[in-house]
């Protein structure tokens, strides 16, 4: 299954954002302590923007 439709993937992006959203953190400082990269974050950030606001 390709990541683009990967159910798994996105419930995994929703938790972690979740998680960003409630810490209070920068994005910056809430990438470092997870070990994720910043641009990975935005996208999914965007990407979230977009399923929930149509």
């Amino acid at each position: 299954m390709s990541q683009r439709n990967n159910p798994e993937l996105r419930k995994e992006w929703e938790r972690r954002i979740a998680l960003f959203r409630a810490s209070g953190l920068t994005q910056s400082k809430w990438c470092e302590i997870n070990e994720i990269s910043i641009h990975k974050l935005k996208y999914w950030l965007y990407k979230a923007d977009i399923f929930y606001s149509t």
